[in-house]
């Protein structure tokens, strides 16, 4: 191709030396560019300038905590990016998750410290599409802060670079049964489709929420409606990989009502001592929750067990 276009140009400087004497370039903005042909010693067509690319300095895998209006310090897994390049005297951090889309960030450098403005794409998860929203980012390499002011009345995206405390792997809303015994004969009985939250603490603690539960048939009792109620402060045992408190002494109240039993309840019951919760992960991500507890007054114990999925 190299020595063809050498033919030609040889061919249209022999004819112009012959004719016009000039070369004529008409550039593709529509431009007229003339030259005398006694001028021109040689024609070459070069590749074009390859245009420089940001040089990657760092990028780290990490998880994100995400703090809203409607909720704090959520866990929204462990897969989020973040790349910091250098495209000459300017930084740039980029930041990519599934979920929580996708920004591009001018950011500066300080001894460790970022910090800039950019926009953020997020795609709305109910209807499909994608909005851009101005952000700002700030903090250390390893704990990130992206505030979007506009978003849901204020959103922050925290990813963090480290392992996952179990605390936040273990929190956030999961759908199940529960099966309950009472006393050690009677039972089980079950209360289907029964939401349980778990809350993770700064400290490495949990809390957990249990929901209204409602049985049938109880003997003695009847319908049994047992009310919501809090445990906090869980905390992490290693040896069985499970969360545990006895919360006989909390000072822990819940409210139970029968219909149509023998028995009539229909008030406020303290948790007694020996009251002991326990809460543990599966590898398969299912939640197991064993309630082993007594009440003020209440002649037998009952035993709760649950088992939910999270929500998604």
């Amino acid at each position: 191709m190299k020595k063809f276009f050498t033919l030609v140009i040889v061919s249209l400087l022999s004819a112009m030396a012959v004719q016009a004497q000039t070369l004529k370039v008409t550039k593709t903005d529509g431009s007229v560019v003339t030259y005398n042909a006694k001028d021109i010693s040689k024609i070459e067509f070069l590749p074009a300038l390859s245009v420089s690319q940001p040089k990657v300095l760092h990028e780290f895998t990490g998880y994100l905590t995400v703090t809203s209006s409607l909720f704090t310090n959520k866990y929204y897994g462990d897969a989020a990016k973040i790349k910091v390049l250098q495209d000459g005297d300017k930084y740039i951090a980029q930041f990519s998750d599934a979920q929580w889309g996708s920004g591009s960030f001018d950011i500066t450098l300080t001894r460790g410290q970022i910090s800039g403005s950019g926009e953020m794409t997020i795609v709305n998860p109910r209807s499909g599409e994608a909005s851009k929203y101005s952000a700002e980012m700030s903090g250390s390499m390893t704990n990130i802060s992206i505030k979007i002011p506009s978003l849901m009345q204020g959103v922050t995206i925290n990813w963090h670079y480290g392992e996952v405390p179990v605390a936040l792997k273990v929190s956030g809303n999961y759908s199940g049964t529960t099966s309950l015994m009472v006393g050690t004969t009677m039972g089980p009985y079950s209360s289907a489709t029964v939401s349980y939250t778990i809350t993770a603490n700064e400290d490495g603690t949990i809390n957990v929420t249990a929901p209204q539960e409602h049985y049938k048939d109880i003997m003695m009792v009847g319908n049994l409606t047992i009310g919501s109620y809090v445990v906090k402060n869980l905390s992490y045992d290693e040896s069985s990989h499970s969360f545990v408190r006895n919360y006989g002494k909390d000072d822990v109240k819940v409210y139970l009502k029968s219909e149509g039993g023998v028995m009539s309840l229909d008030k406020e019951y303290s948790f007694v001592d020996k009251s002991e919760i326990t809460v543990k992960l599966e590898e398969n991500g299912s939640l197991t929750i064993k309630n082993d507890y007594s009440l003020a007054r209440m002649p037998m114990g009952l035993s709760a067990t649950y088992t939910g999925t999270k929500s998604k």
